[in-house]
């Protein structure tokens, strides 16, 4: 499994690349399956550092830019984020417009703002337990809620036994998605110069947290669409067969691909 912080999809065809932020798993293997949605359209996932981890989101956008540059010095760019890889996109957009690069699309997908505060976790291990969950589910592997093996190590131990990853990777992901969480939570957004698509889970109930949130942090349009499926499901084949073609519409909108 190529854990590499620029992970490239697609590197032929044409037109502008999209690049895609991982969620709190720090994978960007989840968007593997928008490539056929996307005709000739270049790929990228950015992935989160594990050795040593961003200390903040100004040194993970810092850092993301750099290695966007490396394949494109120049703009207009397209960036993507789901869940908090859509906060940590539009930092990356901020980032880019205070540089004076154009930045022509910016999407996110079930993502929300942050207040800016970090809660003190009420249970760490709590917090691990459904990390490793996260982190299992997008290597593929389920564990249901009620495993009896309800504690982080032991699902990170099976599953390394069944993904042939080992467990100190294992072990890595999770502590640097707790420091991901943590750090997208400490910021609070900048504004971004453009319109923003938003796509949202509609199977998700979260009271009065909708994506409205992100109208004061956009100085553009904000352009909401409902997709039925959970937040969890949202690189799964069905929900995808709906996102792919409503990216590829929009993308395809703003330059050739």
């Amino acid at each position: 499994m190529n854990t590499d912080v620029l992970l490239p999809l697609r590197t032929t065809g044409s037109g502008v690349p999209l690049f895609c932020v991982h969620p709190l798993s720090g994978l960007g293997w989840c968007y593997a399956g928008l490539v056929p949605y996307l005709g000739r359209r270049p790929l990228y996932c950015l992935q989160a550092r594990r050795r040593p981890p961003a200390p903040d989101l100004p040194a993970i956008v810092a850092g993301y830019i750099a290695r966007i540059r490396e394949v494109r010095p120049a703009g207009p760019y397209q960036l993507m984020g789901w869940s908090a890889g859509g906060s940590i996109a539009h930092a990356v957009a901020c980032g880019l417009q205070r540089e004076g690069a154009d930045v022509g699309f910016l999407g996110l997908l079930d993502s929300f703002p942050s207040t800016g505060r970090d809660p003190h976790p009420v249970d760490p291990e709590r917090d691990r337990l459904d990390l490793a969950r996260t982190i299992a589910s997008d290597l593929g592997a389920h564990p249901g809620p009620d495993d009896p093996e309800g504690d982080a190590a032991s699902v990170l131990r099976r599953l390394a036994r069944d993904s042939g990853l080992g467990e100190r990777l294992l072990t890595e992901l999770v502590e640097t998605a707790l420091g991901t969480r943590a750090a997208v939570r400490s910021a609070l957004p900048g504004t971004f110069r453009g319109d923003v698509l938003h796509l949202e889970a509609a199977r998700e109930s979260r009271g009065t947290l909708t994506p409205r949130a992100w109208a004061r942090h956009i100085d553009g349009r904000l352009d909401v669409r409902r997709v039925d499926c959970r937040h969890v499901d949202m690189m799964r084949p069905g929900p995808l067969s709906v996102i792919g073609p409503i990216l590829a519409a929009e993308l395809a909108c703003r330059g050739p691909g």
